[in-house]
């Protein structure tokens, strides 16, 4: 049984390139929620620091997570954020509740 792969990123764009940012992303949400390996995909607007994204998603195999990286979409979605100068932080996390690596 493989274990479930869980992804946290913290994105930053300029304020000037929050909105291209946030579209992109949102095109990526709609398509990566229709993987087969995925079982949540959210990234939220920082309400307070415009320009700055988290992603929260849960993969169901790191072959799932790896094909996810390889997809059209998200391909565009860094293509996007390149040309906003993001900058990103991801993290491969491990949930202490054991209950929440079962989903």
């Amino acid at each position: 049984m493989s274990q479930t792969v869980h992804i946290t990123a913290v994105v930053t764009v300029s304020a000037e390139h929050a909105v291209a940012a946030e579209r992109a992303f949102a095109a990526c949400v709609v398509a990566s929620r229709k993987e087969e390996a995925c079982l949540q995909y959210v990234v939220s607007r920082d309400v307070e620091k415009a320009g700055r994204f988290v992603a929260n998603e849960i993969w169901t195999s790191e072959a799932g997570f790896q094909a996810h990286l390889a997809s059209p979409h998200f391909k565009v979605l860094g293509d996007v954020l390149a040309k906003c100068g993001a900058q990103a932080e991801v993290m491969k996390i491990r949930p202490l509740d054991e209950a929440a690596d079962a989903v």
